[in-house]
């Protein structure tokens, strides 16, 4: 299997993990432990990142790099590693899991995958990067999907589906500010260029910070904390366990794909996580078929593709 081949595979297989994390979220999000509770989906993704940091540390424990991740802190790098994961993570997860909570998972989940382009249109706007005009039309076309899904939906769609859409752009714009904030870390931070950490260290990083933000403010905060007692005494925590295989699964096996065959191919193969999470939805849950849904959500990926890979310019041009 050649270098290329095996990326392909591996960015296939972060859509479909990511897909499934999403479908089945939504699922365990709808357990009677969270009834009467708004703020539930922030107890959800406590659980889902704090298993997370916990199976990427028990990885890079065997492959003795989990002390590295600790010491990124010391670093000018790490410290704003550490902003974007506040950003990216209590904001653009919890506001992801409120949008699954109020839009259902495959509307939140088309929507949410229009980040890299949002991002795009930040690093322009704010550090200056330049925008082909391919990446301009693959920024529309995905933005045109998302709108027509929110501003038209179809089919069984809760009384909340408003509110979702909501939470669903906030989450983009979490985790589109997640990649800005670590664009402009690496382009002024020029004494660190001696640093060499793995990208696993980083992720670890980041979700290590979102389990201590979500453990110590958030979920006390929403006065969720009777409710994550809960879900432990209930034994519900290893289905959250076992969904958090799959997040660790998705970034781990994204970085490896980006590493392959580059960051543009990888985050295009991300963005199927959308219909992916769509063909989950109906196959194992029986939600009905959705034409519109299905219809744009293949829209907004496309759009993605064409922002995305941008194709290779002859010798000479």
């Amino acid at each position: 299997m050649n270098k290329r081949t095996k990326g392909i595979m591996l960015g296939i297989i972060v859509g479909l993990a990511w897909g499934l994390d999403s479908t089945l979220m939504g699922v365990v999000g709808q357990n009677k432990i969270f009834e009467g509770f708004a703020s539930s989906p922030l107890v959800s993704a406590f659980f889902h990142d704090s298993f997370a940091f916990f199976w990427i540390a028990l990885t890079l424990l065997f492959s003795h790099q989990l002390k590295g991740s600790f010491e990124l802190l010391k670093t000018k790098k790490g410290k704003a590693a550490a902003v974007a994961a506040l950003v990216g993570a209590p904001v653009g997860m919890s506001a992801y899991l409120l949008a699954i909570k109020y839009a259902t998972a495959p509307y939140a989940s088309s929507i949410s995958v229009i980040y890299p382009g949002v991002g795009a249109v930040l690093s322009y706007l704010l550090l200056k990067e330049k925008l082909s005009k391919r990446a301009c039309l693959g920024i529309f076309i995905s933005l045109l999907g998302s709108f027509m899904l929110g501003f038209k939906p179809t089919g069984d769609i809760p009384s909340t589906f408003g509110t979702g859409i909501l939470f669903a752009l906030l989450a983009v714009l979490g985790w589109a500010s997640e990649g800005v904030i670590i664009g402009f870390a690496m382009k002024h931070i020029k004494n660190e260029d001696h640093i060499q950490a793995a990208p696993q260290q980083f992720l670890c990083l980041r979700y290590f910070i979102s389990m201590i933000s979500y453990g110590l403010v958030v979920v006390p905060f929403s006065g969720g904390t009777s409710i994550a007692l809960d879900v432990i005494k209930s034994g519900l925590f290893l289905q959250f366990a076992g969904i958090a295989t799959l997040g660790a699964i998705t970034y781990l096996c994204w970085y490896k794909a980006v590493d392959l065959i580059g960051a543009a191919m990888g985050t295009a193969l991300n963005s199927t996580a959308a219909l992916w999470t769509i063909v989950f939805s109906i196959i194992l849950f029986g939600s009905p078929i959705n034409l519109h849904l299905i219809l744009w959500g293949i829209v907004i990926v496309a759009g993605v593709f064409i922002f995305a890979i941008e194709p290779k310019r002859k010798k000479g041009e």
